[in-house]
């Protein structure tokens, strides 16, 4: 992966960011009063946690870190070596399952966890990727 690859992704990421804040929020009714709101926030997460694990690989290998067996094994690896803060790989790790439940188990995608994750646990979405981008000015 280059620099504009990497640079591509950043600015990948923050779109959708930007478009996940457009979604309706004030109450999972009015969120799920039109099917395209529940698509359109699944895909968006799904493609932004796909940026961090891309991230996260990323900052693995120019760090020298073995590639990991899973996705949550890159959290797992760069908090190990203290990159990231105690407790990260159990924070977030929850986030890499999700985009891995949405490519294998689209068919059973629970509308209430979108839901949850677009307004109580984006922050934390932007939060990795700060702590991403940070990584990789040191990497």
């Amino acid at each position: 992966m280059t620099r504009d690859d990497i640079q591509a992704k950043i600015e990948y990421f923050r779109q959708n960011v930007e478009e996940l804040e457009g979604l309706p929020q004030s109450s999972f009714d009015e969120f799920m009063s039109d099917p395209r709101n529940l698509k359109t926030a699944i895909y968006l997460l799904q493609t932004s946690v796909q940026v961090l694990i891309d991230l996260c690989g990323y900052s693995g290998a120019r760090l020298g870190l073995p590639t990991p067996p899973t996705s949550r094994g890159y959290l797992e690896a760069i908090e190990s070596r203290g990159f990231l803060p105690p407790g990260s790989a159990d924070r977030f790790g929850p986030m890499f399952a999700f985009r891995n439940r949405v490519v294998h188990l689209y068919d059973r995608i629970d509308p209430a966890i979108v839901y949850a994750l677009l307004t109580q646990e984006r922050t934390d979405l932007v939060e990795l990727f700060g702590r991403l981008l940070d990584l990789l000015e040191q990497a």
